[in-house]
């Protein structure tokens, strides 16, 4: 477990790193990979939480849960006065990734369509050096998750990233931990399309205002829906309900 203090909002705690490096320090500790599993949370995640008692129950288990979105920052500076950045939750896979080939960490991948997973599997092999152990896409059934569990466990792989959505990214991280608890789990949603290139990722500027989420929105039209939670999340934040 972190050492970090946490932050509740809406009940929901989050470590207050101060940014994605010492973050990563604490990850890749002096003894190696911590043990544990992470979780991005944002203002979508917040309030689905709240009519969602299985993400809610992820979430509360969640040894490393951090500040991916920009809202969840703000609501940290305005409620306790800390100043942290947003941990964006494709940028710390990459750096994970990097840094995961530079010390001889092994890798396993689970998610995304097969022409996805080969294509991120073949860019962190070639550019990082990344030693991946395994991978399988996301086309499986419940039947098979005891085969997979036992398959990762059997790598010895020391990170396991997911890519099949929240909650079921989570879901998936809690129970093969419990097969395999000498690993870090991270979800990462739909980061293996941006790094294969498949989705494009928001502009840097629309990034630096702390509009990546409506862009993919404007970009990606079925995700309007979640437009609903993120005004409900607004709300709390400007009345102080947090």
């Amino acid at each position: 477990m972190s050492s970090v203090p946490g932050y509740p909002i809406r009940g929901v705690r989050i470590l207050g790193y101060p940014d994605e490096s010492a973050f990563l320090d604490e990850l890749f500790g002096p003894h190696g990979v911590r043990t544990g599993m992470l979780a991005a949370v944002n203002a979508e995640k917040i309030v689905a939480a709240e009519r969602d008692p299985v993400l809610r129950a992820v979430l509360d288990q969640a040894d490393y849960p951090y500040a991916d979105g920009i809202s969840v920052v703000r609501s940290i500076r305005r409620k306790y006065g800390v100043d942290l950045d947003r941990i964006a939750g494709v940028d710390l896979w990459q750096s994970m990734m990097v840094r995961a080939g530079r010390e001889q960490v092994k890798v396993f991948l689970v998610g995304a369509k097969p022409r996805v997973l080969q294509a991120v599997r073949e860019k962190i092999t070639d550019e990082w050096e990344v030693e991946v152990v395994g991978s399988q896409d996301g086309y499986f059934g419940d039947a098979d998750r005891p085969d997979l569990f036992r398959r990762i466990r059997d790598s010895e792989a020391a990170i396991v990233t997911i890519a099949m959505g929240s909650p079921r990214q989570e879901i998936f991280a809690a129970q093969c931990r419990e097969i395999h608890p000498e690993a870090l789990y991270m979800g990462v949603g739909g980061t293996f399309d941006v790094v294969s290139g498949q989705v494009r990722r928001a502009p840097l500027m629309w990034r630096r205002a702390g509009l990546e989420w409506l862009y993919r929105i404007i970009s990606q039209p079925t995700r309007i829906g979640r437009l609903r939670r993120v005004a409900a999340y607004a709300g709390y934040h400007f009345l102080n309900r947090l």
